[in-house]
């Protein structure tokens, strides 16, 4: 019962340490709508006045940034709903599922940016150097603290993808600002197109890579930083335990991690099967950070079915036999 109270105990504190995260989240994100929006009319404006294709094509990014924002927002609202009997996990995969969409969106944005720069670069147009530097300068400075704001909490997804935006506006400024340069000293204005064309391709990149990882929790696949062969090793170093099978490792969130399998073991009682329970949810939250393992405990290993195949339905007569203790 002990064991039992501390890994409850242990799962509460996840939970309550996640939602502590996601509100916090979603209170700079908020913040972040606010400024994007602003600095999303100043480019606008300023691209309308200046001709700039580079302003114009970031401003664009902006209005796609707002979207993802707005979506990240309300993913981390829904996120922290409690569970029901019917929602046994509650709403957590919602951060993930909006991180996927808002990433979509970012990922077109970011391929019309490149096509809009090639066009320009075809037919370039006289662009007014010295205020496309100056509105740059001003969304670089917001872009910076924006960026700061999110990245003190990237563990919660939502907050991680707006922090890799924010992070590549403000190097997309860095880029307008050197074209803003080469504009006013030399008259090269086809440099805008170019520029204009990288940042889509950094916007279009980084966007695709937080999409996939966002497939990658969505489709229950092991976690990448955790090595499934390492885990089963661990468990069996436990002298009781003989054999590991149907281990499957995968997460709610990217850092709520979740484990279940069988252990073929040697005790003969309740309490010493509850003991090896105990310590490899220790060594699990220890070493793999995995906080909700659930454990079937059998007296002999199931070498007649295929536990590890997921789409496989059967009937195994050697594991019904076994009357296993299941602790979650």
């Amino acid at each position: 019962m002990e064991e039992k109270r501390m890994q409850t105990q242990t799962n509460t504190e996840n939970m309550q340490a996640y939602q502590t995260v996601a509100l916090s989240s979603e209170k700079i994100i908020s913040y972040g709508i606010l400024l994007t929006f602003l600095v999303f009319l100043l480019k606008m404006i300023g691209g309308y006045l200046t001709d700039s294709l580079a302003l114009t094509s970031d401003g664009w990014h902006l209005a796609g940034d707002l979207v993802t924002l707005l979506l990240s927002w309300w993913g981390v609202k829904q996120s922290v709903k409690p569970a029901t009997k019917r929602r046994s996990f509650g709403m957590y995969r919602t951060e993930i599922l909006t991180a996927f969409l808002a990433n979509l969106i970012l990922v077109g944005v970011g391929l019309y940016i490149i096509y809009e720069g090639y066009r320009q670069y075809l037919e370039p147009h006289p662009v007014s150097g010295g205020w496309v530097f100056s509105i740059t300068l001003a969304g670089l400075v917001i872009y910076s603290i924006l960026a700061y704001l999110m990245g003190t909490k990237k563990e919660n997804m939502n907050a991680k993808s707006a922090w890799l935006h924010f992070l590549g506006d403000a190097m997309s400024s860095v880029a307008v600002l050197v074209g803003a340069t080469v504009i006013y000293f030399t008259g090269w204005y086809q440099v805008d197109a170019i520029l204009s064309v990288l940042i889509g391709l950094v916007i279009a990149v980084a966007a695709a890579r937080m999409a996939w990882d966002g497939v990658h929790i969505l489709l229950e696949f092991t976690p990448r930083q955790i090595d499934p062969e390492e885990v089963e090793q661990a468990i069996l170093s436990i002298p009781e335990v003989s054999a590991v099978t149907d281990l499957h490792i995968w997460s709610i969130t990217e850092s709520q991690i979740m484990m279940s399998c069988h252990l073929a073991v040697t005790v003969t009682t309740i309490e010493q099967g509850e003991q090896i329970i105990q310590q490899v949810q220790d060594a699990m939250w220890n070493r793999f950070g995995i906080g909700h393992p659930t454990i079937q405990l059998e007296s002999k290993s199931c070498n007649t079915c295929y536990h590890h195949e997921a789409q496989m339905q059967h009937l195994c007569s050697s594991c019904s036999a076994n009357n296993p203790i299941l602790i979650g």
